[in-house]
């Protein structure tokens, strides 16, 4: 995410406000096209590694990864085929893209992604935390170098661009395969058809739910380019990055890590359990949320000058709005755990769906009344739907508590929070963020110490944690707690 930072505003200083909206209409469409290669099947990977993994069969975890790489390689290529088949057609000019070369580029990106997808979920379902995070941040880190050599050195294009991304994703999914075919893992011998099916039906339901979530995330570029233009893409295009940058910060970890966690937490401790976790996890989402909305409220302008530059200025009245739709966006995991472990998974489908006819009726309603911020009150009206629509799904089979007098505390603090924050003055926009944003923090930190006693609770802890993680222990000379029973107290400290 640092490294995402550090390119946005590079990137956006060396195009122009409509090219980068044509790069960001090229990317969803890809990322359109990706969803569909991948037909859920990550979600699979999810559901059916323990009973593979645990199975007495040796060849039982190559013929489980063997027949999803496969099968989402077919389905990746056929569609990427079929959609070059359309551009002399007259695709490309419908979506409103004018880089046709770096369009038909970037294509290739939809197997490549689809097939490092299902190398991912697999480091993630086997633990492999360290080599998921140093091959997801060299990829990042070696996308960006390329990239900026290929604008500087060659050419400031598009093409360049995603020159720059192709070759190293490229790169990068390839340098694993020896790993995966060492272990047997990606013999074409090992597709097992009936597991296919198995995975098709389970998958089928989630892919549909992600394709109507990105066409919710992604699908208003679509209705600003046709309705204002490429010039107002750009400023919209540039906010939602904001935007989803924060989200990131919010979504990441918890979508990475909590769904795994519930399946075992079910799987070990049962269901009271399980709806301890979602309960007590929400409650502290909910409090560290409220912050970020508050200070994306306060200093939106400067916060959008500084990373996009001057030139992306008028985008700033947007970033509230897309960064309270995008924290709805990320309550929703929240609610998917119970639905996916009871096997629901038609709900998410749904509810996205539901929600996705919701925004584009809503876009096309607001958009040539009220302009921008009309897709932008669009994005927040539909997550809340769906938000609202997956907790009374959720609840049925898994229901838990909702700390509803904390998240009404989290709001009454945040508010004032960003009411105090409002009043401070600066001469740069950097001063502006940095007192602004640190008044935001001690006002309500301080306000939600005074004022909730479970967020009192949470700071108490954390303060110990990270004392005790600094704290050398005790020497055995008589001073203070020694031995194995210091250790363990200081161990519990930090879990709590």
């Amino acid at each position: 995410m640092v490294l995402g930072f550090a390119s946005f505003p590079l990137f956006t200083r060396i195009f122009s406000v409509a090219d980068y909206g044509t790069i960001n209409l090229i990317t969803n469409t890809v990322l359109l096209l990706t969803v569909l290669s991948k037909f859920g099947f990550q979600h699979a990977i999810q559901r059916f590694y323990p009973e593979f993994a645990n199975s007495s069969d040796p060849n039982a975890l190559p013929r489980y990864y063997a027949t999803l790489f496969w099968g989402t390689a077919a389905i990746a290529i056929s569609l990427t085929l079929a959609f070059i088949v359309t551009v002399p057609l007259g695709s490309v000019r419908f979506l409103g893209i004018a880089a046709t070369g770096a369009f038909l580029l970037a294509l290739s990106l939809v197997t490549i992604r689809a097939l490092r997808s299902m190398q991912m979920n697999l480091l993630q379902m086997e633990g492999k935390t360290r080599l998921f995070n140093v091959m997801d941040i060299v990829t990042k880190a070696a996308v960006i170098t390329a990239t900026c050599l290929l604008l500087f050195v060659w050419q400031r294009s598009l093409f360049a661009f995603f020159l720059g991304l192709v070759a190293v994703e490229s790169i990068v999914f390839l340098q694993y395969m020896p790993f995966l075919v060492r272990r047997g893992m990606v013999s074409p011998r090992m597709f097992d058809l009936q597991f296919f099916r198995s995975a098709l039906a389970f998958s089928s339901p989630l892919m549909a739910a992600e394709i109507s979530w990105v066409v919710l995330d992604s699908g208003d570029r679509f209705f600003v380019r046709h309705y204002l233009g490429a010039q107002a893409l750009g400023y919209y295009a540039a906010a939602y990055g904001v935007a989803t940058y924060l989200q990131d910060v919010l979504m990441s970890p918890l979508q990475l890590a909590l769904f795994p966690v519930c399946m075992k937490t079910w799987s070990d401790k049962g269901e009271r359990a399980t709806q301890e976790l979602l309960s007590r996890s929400l409650d502290q989402f909910a409090m560290v949320a409220v912050l970020v909305v508050s200070g994306a409220m306060v200093t939106s302008r400067e916060v959008i000058v500084m990373l996009a530059s001057q030139k992306f200025q008028e985008a700033h009245v947007l970033l509230p709005f897309l960064v309270i739709g995008l924290v709805f966006s990320a309550v929703t995991i929240f609610f998917r755990p119970g639905l996916l472990i009871h096997k629901r998974a038609s709900k998410v489908a749904t509810a996205t769906f539901l929600a996705t006819i919701l925004n584009i009726v809503l876009n096309i309603v607001l958009l040539p009344r009220i302009g921008l911020v009309g897709a932008a009150l669009a994005t927040v009206l539909s997550y809340t739907a769906v938000v609202i629509f997956l907790a009374r799904e959720s609840f049925k089979v898994l229901p838990f508590r909702l700390e509803l007098k904390s998240l009404a505390r989290y709001a009454l603090a945040g508010l004032a929070a960003a009411w105090l924050a409002s009043h401070v003055g600066a001469s740069t926009h950097v001063t502006g963020i940095v007192l602004k944003g640190g008044l935001i923090v001690l006002s309500y930190t301080g306000i939600l110490w005074l004022i909730d006693q479970r967020a009192r609770g949470l700071m108490n802890l954390t303060f110990r944690a990270a004392f005790s993680a600094v704290r050398p222990l005790k020497n055995p000379a008589g001073q203070g707690n020694t031995g194995p029973r210091a250790v363990v107290d200081e161990e519990a400290v930090v879990n709590q």
